[in-house]
């Protein structure tokens, strides 16, 4: 994995990185003969309130590795019950067409994982506005789970989180 080659982009419609994004996963959607209108269409409903206009406290971001945008999520930062203090939360996980419908290696699945990880608590520690204490990361599948517990376990012994814990289909990262 190659951090030089990372990003972790804000999508704007105001600043054209929608649009860079939109016409990246559509060209994916083109060379496997996919519909891109209907690609993660629940999905693009659900975030499109976000892209149109920014806010504070919540975004849709995208990474992207060598030029080539393989994941989005959104984020906000709430309240939540049973925290002391706001969470940022990790939602609506998507990986581009071409990790979503080709066969990829567990290596390269697992590079696009932890870089999304990595870029979120960058967001935790260093944002501004998203800034939290707290992240909660919702998980795509069972696979993503076992993951990010694999991990989590491997994390908890670096002594800078006060908790990393999978429940459900959610990962609970607590700083210190």
């Amino acid at each position: 994995m190659d951090q030089e080659n990372e990003k972790f982009v804000r999508l704007l419609e105001e600043d054209n990185t929608w649009s860079a994004f939109e016409a990246d996963w559509r060209a994916q959607c083109e060379k496997l003969e996919e519909d891109f209108d209907s690609y993660a269409e629940a999905t693009f409903s659900v975030i499109r309130d976000l892209i149109e206009t920014e806010k504070k406290k919540a975004g849709v971001f995208a990474l992207q590795m060598n030029g080539v945008y393989v994941a989005m999520v959104q984020v906000n930062k709430a309240g939540l019950p049973k925290y002391d203090s706001p969470v940022l939360r990790v939602r609506f996980m998507t990986l581009s067409p071409d990790f979503d419908l080709t066969d990829k290696s567990m290596s390269e699945y697992g590079d696009v994982l932890v870089s999304l990880l990595a870029q979120v608590l960058s967001l935790a520690y260093l944002d501004p506005e998203l800034s939290c204490m707290h992240v909660k990361f919702h998980l795509r599948s069972q696979t993503d789970q076992q993951f990010f517990a694999m991990l989590g376990r491997g994390l908890q012994d670096r002594d800078v989180f006060e908790s990393i814990k999978t429940r459900g289909a959610w990962l609970y990262i607590t700083r210190k």
